[in-house]
């Protein structure tokens, strides 16, 4: 984590986050909220690549001849 660098615009700030949090019973410091804040960023970004590769790749097995899987 020391190494992601945030890209782009981010809404919402480790005070609100750690506000939203306490209202659910965490209670968290500004600056951990900000650590959460870093991780899901950077995994929704992961996560978005991901979809997207997935996509582009049943784009390509469109193209394949289809096998018979079953009799």
């Amino acid at each position: 984590m020391k190494d992601f660098i945030p890209t782009g615009r981010r809404n919402i700030t480790a005070q609100k986050a750690a506000k939203i949090l306490y209202q659910y019973g965490t209670d968290v410091s500004p600056e951990s909220a900000k650590l959460i804040l870093d991780f899901l960023y950077k995994f929704a970004k992961l996560s978005a690549e991901q979809v997207i590769k997935r996509d582009s790749s049943e784009i390509q097995l469109d193209k394949k001849t289809p096998r018979k899987l079953f009799k």
